[in-house]
């Protein structure tokens, strides 16, 4: 395979004369190893005045919390409406395949990448042990594709060294998957063009233990083919079909000429460097600056001045001067060394680089999370405004990378899915069983459900929601109850706060029953044929509550009500 040796060793050669330096500087600096490290007693004084300031992690860690979210979830959408009803399911079904890959820590590590080294790339695979999609994050270093085009759909091959250990490959080797014999295999060291300058040292005598094998994997898109290469014994161990392209890369910014990305980490590791070189001057100058006291060392010896910084306070201390007018002139043998004083300009141009490096990067204060005085949610609202204006083709980057991500699982799922899943049903909190036959004719695309870290703050949330308050309690169309349901939530309190509504409903039931046993005709009787109601007429309510015989008049006006309307169950009763 003459053709892919020589592309191979090209895309090698590119990486290390034109970004491996660049990538391991940014790699050490977002760990905080600005300077290297010394162990000499002369060179540990030296560490003493380093001095630095970690811009890079500040600026990888606010683009996690701004473009990221604490959980990355994707919603289903249907393309068609025979589709409408498996939407809950599907839902269900990616919530269980980003939670069972732990796509929390995955995305944060690719979005990383991006920041650090232009490109986060995912790869999405199946697992027959497992039966489900396995998502993991690749390294920029060891991922390589076709640099002639500027949009990521338009690449033609992906190239990705992959370091096996021995074992897994002599496992692999056994069971069929690669057609060579370990006798034309030469397990190597693990390469050195991978690994950081900073690692390389650290880890080579743990690595070293093992034995690997680098194993090429190139996905052909014109030929969909993938075939797996080993550069030393240059022979293909294994071809496929392929249907799908495992890679979805995504860089926060475009390079303008082609795939690679841009990176704002290194558009601004001159500032940081600058950034550190300042404040270690001025941490020279501010030891300098710690009071110093010369002497005459030809008036007074130094043996002499030791019995005097020694001795206790107010004891007498005897010294020989070797000049007797030395003692009329005590205060003319010490001396006091001059201060330096650290420059304004070098306060200044510190400040402007750090300005710099903000603004290139796009890190506020606000995204920093220091945002004084921001009470209402109106302010709150005009900074999130702010600061999605300058993130949201960034935040679409992300976005559109993890929807991709979305698709090839749920494709690979259609295809592979054996047995069934207990997901979680969305929207009611309820579990189900999806099988293949439940999602294979499902045609779906996926999106991204946005995180706002505004507007669902809780702080933020609590406050809107006592605001309205007043408004809702005096709309007809609110529910009571789940309004208060929702202040309790938002503030913070315990749920066994609210009464349940089955034990609110029986004292309902019992203050409506003592209430009605209160009124003086006691508890309703029967309904009686023909008053409608059946309730006790008011007259006869009024004697039985009296005590006594009526009234003549009243007595036959009660026994023509009686007549009229339902006047048997009386008289039987009487």
């Amino acid at each position: 395979m003459p053709k892919l040796s020589t592309l191979i060793d090209r895309h090698k050669r590119f990486y290390e004369n034109n970004e491996k330096e660049n990538f391991d500087k940014a790699r050490r600096y977002y760990r905080g190893e600005f300077w290297a490290k010394r162990s000499t007693d002369v060179d540990k004084a030296v560490n003493l005045h380093l001095c630095s300031k970690n811009l890079i992690y500040s600026i990888a860690d606010t683009a996690i919390s701004a473009l990221l979210g604490p959980n990355p979830m994707v919603s289903a959408n249907p393309r068609n409406q025979r589709s409408q009803d498996s939407i809950t399911a599907v839902n269900g079904l990616m919530e269980y395949i980003f939670k069972s890959n732990g796509m929390r820590g995955r995305a944060a590590t690719a979005l990383i990448d991006a920041v650090l080294c232009k490109r986060g790339i995912f790869k999405t695979g199946w697992s027959t042990g497992q039966d489900k999609p396995i998502i993991r994050v690749c390294d920029p270093s060891t991922v390589f594709f076709d640099l002639t085009v500027r949009d990521v759909a338009d690449i033609r091959y992906w190239l990705e060294a992959t370091v096996v250990p021995i074992k897994e490959f002599k496992r692999r080797v056994e069971s069929g998957r690669y057609d060579i014999s370990m006798d034309d295999v030469n397990p190597d060291r693990y390469p050195s063009w991978m690994t950081s300058s900073a690692q390389k040292n650290a880890n080579d005598s743990i690595r070293d233990a093992f034995k690997w094998v680098t194993v090429w994997e190139y996905y052909n898109r014109e030929t969909d083919k993938v075939q797996h290469y080993i550069e030393g014994s240059n022979k293909v161990i294994f071809e496929d079909d392929i249907d799908y392209i495992p890679y979805s890369m995504f860089s926060l910014n475009q390079s303008g000429v082609d795939c690679l990305g841009l990176s704002e980490v290194q558009l601004v590791l001159s500032q940081q460097e600058t950034v550190n070189d300042l404040l270690t001057h001025m941490k020279r100058i501010t030891y300098l600056m710690i009071p110093r006291i010369l002497y005459d060392a030809g008036r007074i010896s130094e043996e002499d001045l030791n019995k005097a910084v020694e001795a206790s306070a107010g004891s007498f201390v005897g010294i020989a001067p070797q000049n007797p007018d030395a003692l009329q002139q005590l205060g003319n043998l010490f001396f006091e060394m001059p201060m330096p004083r650290s420059p304004e300009g070098v306060k200044e141009f510190t400040a402007r680089q750090e300005e710099d490096a903000a603004f290139i990067s796009a890190l506020a204060e606000a995204a920093r999370g220091q945002v004084v005085g921001a009470r209402t949610a109106t302010e709150m609202a005009i900074i999130d405004a702010q600061m999605r204006t300058r993130l949201a083709t960034r935040e679409g980057h992300v976005h559109a990378a993890l929807e991709d991500v979305a698709e090839k699982a749920f494709y690979l799922c259609r295809k592979y899915m054996a047995g069934e899943k207990m997901v979680r049903v969305t929207g009611n909190q309820k579990w189900a069983s999806v099988s293949l036959p439940d999602i294979k004719d499902v045609e779906v695309e996926f999106e991204m459900v946005s995180y706002n870290p505004i507007q669902q703050n809780p702080s933020v949330q609590s406050e809107t929601l006592l605001q309205m308050i007043p408004f809702l309690q005096e709309n007809e169309n609110v529910d009571k109850r789940t309004l208060t349901e929702e202040v309790i939530r938002g503030l913070g309190l315990p749920n066994k706060l609210i009464i349940p509504q089955e034990e609110l409903e029986a004292q309902q039931a019992e203050a409506a029953a003592a209430q009605q046993a209160a009124m003086p005709g006691g508890p309703p009787g029967p309904p009686g044929p023909g008053g409608g109601g059946g309730g006790m007429p008011p007259e006869i309510a009024a004697l039985m509550a009296g005590g006594g015989a009526a009234p003549a008049g009243e007595a036959a006006t009660a026994e023509e009500s009686l007549g009229a309307g339902g006047g048997a169950p009386m008289r039987e009763a009487g």
